[in-house]
């Protein structure tokens, strides 16, 4: 085990990580600094960003600044749905009576996100992912949801989440009317060769280990082979500790991480 090998109290770079660890890097920041615009100002906001980009650890971060006394909060991995699932999905998130025709769902939807930001004082926040697996039809009808009072009021937040082919998908003339629609959007691009070194040290130190593990060489090489992304750094840094630890190594090197490399 490395937990002991390195001395460590628990495994480096756990999945769901406490968003007050999470390190200050440049996408954490611009990524919060915008949904924080939209907390305060309302409206949609579009994240995209590789798988393991940090996507879900900035959206938990914004959750938990989110005060229930001024808004409802809801989430749904989203991945496939068609029009009518679509409206059925939101209906349950809003915590709303079963209905089955689609007119009555929609209905219902609006004036629910309107008693809670005109009568109960708090702003729906809305968090869809997958995004980038809907279809057409689909994504065509946020138009028709987010539409209050002829477009002159925003009573809610939109936060929609996927990967960089739903940036794509936005550029299509069908979808001008969602895209103009959009307040914000951030793409979250993954670390810079200058924040590997800081990202990978405050993961081991929160992990238990202050001295440094890694080489300078092994910090170059994950850059390299991650690309950046946040998952991807964990998981080689995890694999490259492995081998060194079968290697009998007390530093993890180059050779390490690229060994590790093969395996994930």
């Amino acid at each position: 085990m490395i937990i002991p090998y390195f001395g460590l109290k628990k495994m480096p770079f756990p999945k769901e990580i406490k968003t007050d660890h999470l390190l200050d890097t440049y996408d954490i920041r611009e990524a919060f600094t915008r949904l924080s615009y939209i907390r305060q100002h309302r409206g949609i906001m579009l994240l995209t960003g590789e798988p393991g980009s940090g996507k879900t650890s900035i959206l938990r971060k914004f959750v938990d600044s989110l005060n229930s006394q001024t808004h409802m909060h809801a989430y749904s991995p989203l991945a496939t749905l068609s029009r009518s699932e679509l409206y059925r999905q939101l209906n349950a998130l809003l915590r709303l009576p079963s209905k089955m025709r689609k007119s009555e769902l929609f209905e219902q939807i609006q004036k629910a996100i309107l008693d809670y930001y005109d009568n109960q004082g708090k702003t729906p926040c809305i968090i869809l992912d997958e995004c980038h697996m809907m279809d057409h039809q689909t994504l065509q009808e946020l138009i028709l949801i987010t539409n209050f009072q002829m477009d002159s009021k925003v009573p809610f937040i939109l936060v929609l989440i996927g990967q960089p082919e739903l940036r794509e998908m936005l550029k299509r003339r069908l979808h001008e009317p969602l895209n103009q629609r959009i307040t914000l959007r951030y793409h979250m691009a993954g670390l810079t060769s200058e924040e590997i070194p800081p990202f990978i040290l405050h993961g081991m130190k929160l992990a238990g280990r202050s001295d440094p593990l890694f080489d300078e060489k092994a910090f170059e090489t994950i850059h390299q082979l991650s690309h950046g992304l946040p998952r991807k750094i964990g998981s080689l840094c995890v694999g490259a500790m492995t081998v060194a630890m079968a290697k009998k190594m007390k530093t993890v090197d180059a050779d390490c991480v690229v060994q590790a490399s093969a395996g994930i």
